[in-house]
């Protein structure tokens, strides 16, 4: 006798989502929209007779990158959150401020070595579906994310009173999908 899965019929909704970055915590007040990033793997071609070829799947995945617009507030607190992280991972003006990320320590020669592993740069990203009831259903938690593009902010006069919209780009090792946090 076959046992019936239940099914559900709820469609999921577009904005009953919130997104938790621990670096920055900030940014999360303020999300409007983000995306579930694609995956890709590798294929392994093999000749199969003449002219024709057979395929397999291969062995290495690929994500593309995770994808937040967030609206700025007037303090740019959170613009600046996104840009320090990523100013102290390659830093642009200060040095010291790699240090500072990584619990370095500083050489003789000033050259800053890391106390810790790369993972200080990095933080884990929580993406939470919640129901048509705005129960949390879903958690997506991307692992060891960083930015790699933080977008431009575009003022304008003479414009609406229009509130500025930013995009950041993260890449990440791998997420997963869970039911519980």
């Amino acid at each position: 006798m076959p046992t019936e899965t239940a099914i559900n019929k709820s469609i999921l909704s577009k904005n009953n989502f919130r997104l938790l970055i621990d670096k920055v915590p900030a940014v999360e007040y303020y999300v409007r929209s983000v995306n579930i990033p694609g995956m890709q793997f590798s294929e392994t071609v093999q000749a199969a007779g003449v002219g024709l070829d057979a395929y397999f799947p291969g062995d290495k995945v690929t994500f593309d990158t995770l994808d937040v617009t967030f609206l700025v507030d007037e303090d740019l607190e959170n613009f600046k959150e996104i840009y320090d992280w990523m100013d102290a991972i390659v830093p642009v003006h200060d040095p010291s401020s790699y240090k500072t990320l990584t619990r370095g320590t500083s050489t003789q020669s000033k050259l800053y070595q890391k106390a810790e592993s790369d993972l200080a740069q990095m933080s884990d990203i929580t993406l939470v579906i919640n129901t048509n009831k705005n129960i949390p259903n879903k958690f997506f938690r991307f692992h060891d994310a960083f930015p790699i593009n933080l977008g431009a902010i575009e003022l304008e006069s003479g414009a609406d009173s229009e509130a500025v919209i930013c995009t950041v780009s993260f890449r990440f090792t791998y997420y997963e999908i869970k039911s519980t946090s």
